[in-house]
């Protein structure tokens, strides 16, 4: 059977010839396909942004074999408003590879698609047959022995980089020194890689697991060294979107891993804490646009709908007239952003119902939208060097908040905040929020406000609530390393003490921080009990009651410091 390209612009003109039907006949049939297509020679225009489809595995539920829906998907996708310039898809195209049939099934769903845009595909553990290699023509820049299974090209100003990920199991030391190769050699902005295991699983397989550790090991950090922005792949039938990883841990300059899913076969998704966003249970393409401005994902399923974006908010004309200046240490006086300016950014927006708890104590929710503090001080060019944050309203009122608590401390929203529970818990970002709600659990009530910093929880007895800013305007970063609470102290000091006497601990800054302790010997954390539980109801905070020897170790926490040292003292009952 004969496969031959006739798309406009293509490299590829190959000729398929293999045996079938018991060696006795050799078949040579035209047959009017794109799918070894590569996208047209590179546009030298590197100033206009582009898009392109990636799709995850589109091979069709081997119960039916049926790619009807897969080529609905492509056809819908294809006609999105940002005119996308080529396809991607991440392996396993097909059940079997080794199939004409299936192959002739994919082909014609594609069908009028596939004759307009050419199509890249990664080599998947299905396509991995010698039928895959005759159907594709594909550039010839991979290492040796391995050409068109790892290959590369450039596309305006965006160089993409595909892996067959069959072999990435074994890390080859020639595999790996292409890869770097090929990647050090661009000059382009943006750098996208795919493959088709993911190097982040959405699912605890663990097969794919010990195949995503030596990916971890070998290949990523060439990846992280070379500056690579997106890693798309596939397998295991489900989306999956990362936050950026570095080294293995979220950082806003790290690699953002996409694992796309579009065909019949489906799974659910288990729950990482990288995975910033997944979805299982059906088939979705993503759109992706490269731009001056960064690399927007626009995922939408088969009706069409968003179900997954990097892209900002849309605002209103008044919400884009918003601003808030940044100032401080690293930058040359102030920048002044419109809310307007920081939405265009990809990552900038983030909306979710957060829980809280009040000085009461109260706990509460609020429904909130808005733009992240990352985005903010990362266009203020800050983000890496940020210490210590302090929001500013008008009227003079501050907090501040060390890098480790606003940044580096993962944040939730809680559920069950009420009962003091973790269970159901969702990662939140910390906003400014232009529109919220307090005491809702709705986002639909979510209305237009006073910019306010807005943040969640670290665990579900944490009291954010007071250190929710209300019509923010300026931010104040310092790169100085944050200082350290005092410990706290006890009255009366420790020593002999009347049993049925009681302990009280104090502090000088009693009202901006809490003071948790133990009284069986072992460290205390943020989750041991809290003596100054509330500050409008003082009956609350009890003193501790000492009826036989009794250490009592404090630790002191509160925002805009780090942690004091943990305080031991030494009680004796007489």
């Amino acid at each position: 059977m004969l496969y031959r390209n006739i798309c406009k612009g293509c490299m590829n003109v190959k000729i398929a010839k293999f045996y079938f039907t018991l060696g006795l006949i050799i078949l040579l049939m035209p047959l009017l396909v794109i799918a070894g297509c590569s996208p047209e020679p590179e546009d030298h225009n590197t100033s206009q942004g582009f898009s392109f489809i990636y799709m995850g595995d589109s091979q069709a539920d081997p119960e039916t074999g049926d790619y009807t829906a897969w080529g609905e998907l492509l056809e819908t996708a294809a006609r999105h408003e940002s005119r996308p310039a080529f396809v991607m898809i991440g392996g396993d195209l097909v059940n079997d590879g080794s199939d004409q049939r299936e192959w002739d099934a994919f082909m014609a769903a594609g069908g009028e698609t596939l004759k307009k845009l050419p199509l890249y595909p990664a080599t998947g553990n299905h396509d991995l047959t010698d039928l895959y290699k005759a159907i594709f023509d594909l550039p010839q820049n991979g290492p040796p022995g391995k050409m068109e299974a790892f290959y590369s090209f450039d596309y305006r100003d965006a160089h993409f980089t595909v892996m067959d990920s069959n072999a990435m199991g074994a890390a080859n030391p020639e595999d790996l020194e292409w890869l770097k190769n090929d990647l050090s050699a661009t000059d382009k902005t943006h750098k996208i890689v795919m493959f088709h295991h993911p190097a982040y699983p959405a699912i605890n397989i663990p097969k794919d697991m010990q195949r995503a550790e030596t990916i971890q090991k070998y290949f990523v950090p060439v990846m992280e060294e070379a500056g690579v922005d997106l890693v798309l792949s596939g397998h295991q039938h489900v989306y999956m979107r990362t936050y950026p990883l570095k080294k293995g841990v979220r950082d806003d300059d790290g690699i953002v891993y996409l694992m796309g899913f579009s065909g019949g076969k489906q799974y659910t998704p288990g729950s990482f804490e990288y995975a910033a966003a997944s979805i299982g249970g059906k088939p979705v393409y993503t759109v992706i646009t490269l731009n001056e401005k960064g690399i927007f994902l626009e995922t939408r399923d088969s009706s069409g709908a968003i179900v997954d974006s990097n892209r900002g908010p849309s605002l209103s004309e008044q919400q884009k007239q918003l601003s808030i200046i940044v100032k401080g240490d690293g930058i040359d006086g102030e920048k002044n952003f419109s809310f307007g300016e920081l939405a265009a950014l990809p990552y900038s927006g983030f909306e979710h119902v957060y829980s809280t708890i009040n000085n009461w104590p109260t706990p509460r929710f609020y429904a909130a939208r808005g733009l992240t503090v990352r985005t903010i001080l990362k266009a203020a060019e800050v983000l890496d060097s940020a210490q210590l944050i302090t929001f500013r309203s008008p009227d003079g009122y501050e907090i501040s908040f060390t890098r480790e608590q606003l940044i580096g401390l993962p944040r939730y929203y809680y559920p069950a905040v009420k009962e003091g529970s973790a269970a159901g818990a969702e990662r939140v970002e910390s906003i400014i929020a232009y529109e919220y709600k307090e005491g809702s659990g709705d986002l639909g009530e979510a209305v237009n406000d006073s910019p306010c910093l807005i943040f969640g929880q670290s665990n579900p007895l944490e009291h954010t609530n007071p250190a929710f800013v209300v019509n923010v305007n300026e931010i104040i970063v310092s790169s100085a390393d944050a200082e350290a609470w005092e410990p706290a102290k006890t009255f009366p000091a420790e020593g002999r003490i009347a049993s049925g006497e009681s302990v009280k601990l104090q502090h000088s800054s009693l009202g901006l921080l809490k003071l948790h302790y133990t009284l069986d010997g072992s460290d205390p954390t943020m989750l041991s009990p809290m003596y100054n539980v509330s500050t409008y109801q003082p009956e609350l905070n009890k003193p501790i009651v000492i009826t036989k020897d009794t250490v009592i170790k404090v630790l002191v926490t509160g925002y805009g410091k780090k942690d004091s040292i943990i305080k031991a003292f030494t009680f004796d009952a007489q």
